[in-house]
């Protein structure tokens, strides 16, 4: 039996990442190649730079293929949360008489939400269950061959800009890639990051990158609500340079040494190697104070994300963190909840030795294309 390998790229908000993959034994995925690119990025559902896309996405691919050497005839590309929405639906079916629900009549319920959602300049990519109803029975997970005269349904339509999809199908059309599928990044990552248990009431999903954020409200095997704002860890980076006087990749070094949790004395320091070999004394608490201030404002916009979409028990709804942006600052997830004022797990793939937030939403993605 061939191979059955997926390539997948995810679209980050300053890095562009590509990994072919196929299913190994004990969740395990093996994974044949991988490469990654910087690029200009986007902000606020615009790409920054967008004449050199094009540019990046070929280097990308020709670090992939100078390592996996087959033909790539399918890629499927993650959609972030800047380029997307979420709409819900309820759809119903009568039947004459009692009848067996079969994946026919769950498929005729898709199919209504596609009919009955339309929002301009925007496709659907995914319709995706909530919740199902036969007669009065509500909360039914999955209602195949159970009876009923009625099936119902709360559906999640999830749609991103046609541009988007525009203009990377033309960019692959160009590579001779023969067919493109679109799959929600948010809604991947949170399927690999939580339990179906979990899923069972509402949980968020923050995914913190370098430019963007984005927060998701999860239920069943659906986003309920989807928002994201541009600030992330870069900004972070941003601040530092500025307030320390340091180049920028002298201030992303910086931030490898943090530690939020330490309250240092007025003499402590960081130290820091610049590129000429000098080491230079940076205030601990300063440092430290800079980094909180940004985290501080980036909870701020997170606390109004989830007062905009959540109807009830808000302090209730467990928060998973995944992403590069906070999670790789010693301490940045403890000091988030903090601002937050609930608690903060790490959202992570159950995959073994690949188990970090900040591969979650890769990893979602190489697990739905699997599917």
């Amino acid at each position: 039996m061939a191979e059955k390998c997926v390539t997948v790229i995810e679209i980050g908000s300053s890095k562009l990442s590509c990994m072919v993959a196929e299913k190994g034994v004990n969740n395990i995925f093996n994974i044949k190649a991988k490469a990654s690119v910087d690029y200009a990025g986007f902000l606020e559902g615009e790409f920054l730079e967008s004449s050199y896309l094009s540019d990046a996405i070929l280097t990308l691919f020709s670090q992939i293929t100078s390592i996996y050497k087959k033909k790539i005839k399918k890629v499927y590309i993650g959609v972030p949360a800047e380029f997307s929405k979420v709409v819900t639906t309820e759809e119903q079916l009568n039947f004459k008489n009692k009848h067996t629900i079969t994946k026919r009549d769950v498929d005729a319920l898709y199919e209504l939400a596609s009919t009955d959602t339309y929002i301009e300049d925007m496709e659907i990519i995914s319709v995706n269950p909530i919740s199902f109803v036969i007669d009065d029975t509500k909360n039914i997970q999955n209602p195949e061959k159970q009876k009923g005269l009625k099936l119902g349904a709360e559906l999640s339509v999830i749609l991103a800009q046609s541009s988007f999809i525009r203009t990377f199908n033309k960019i692959w059309a160009k590579l001779g890639v023969e067919q493109v599928e679109y799959l929600s990044e948010p809604l991947c990552e949170s399927m690999l990051v939580l339990e179906k248990e979990e899923r069972e009431r509402t949980c968020i999903v923050i995914d913190v990158g370098a430019r963007s954020t984005s927060v998701a409200f999860v239920k069943g095997d659906a986003l309920t609500n989807l928002t994201s704002f541009s600030m992330g860890g870069s900004y972070i980076t941003s601040d530092l340079s500025e307030a320390c006087g340091i180049n920028y990749n002298e201030a992303r070094n910086l931030k490898k040494e943090i530690v939020l949790s330490l309250k240092g004395d007025k003499d402590d320091t960081y130290e820091l190697q610049t590129l000429g070999g000098k080491v230079i004394k940076i205030p601990l608490n300063f440092v430290n104070e800079a980094v909180c201030y940004r985290i501080g404002l980036i909870a701020s916009t997170i606390n109004e994300c989830i007062r905009l979409f959540a109807k009830e028990y808000v302090p209730f709804y467990p928060i998973y963190l995944c992403g590069a942006g906070l999670t790789k600052i010693k301490g940045g997830k403890d000091y988030l909840a903090k601002c937050l004022n609930r608690n903060v797990s790490y959202g992570v793939p159950p995959v073994p030795s690949l188990d970090k937030p900040e591969l979650s939403a890769m990893l979602g993605l190489v697990n739905a294309s699997l599917k």
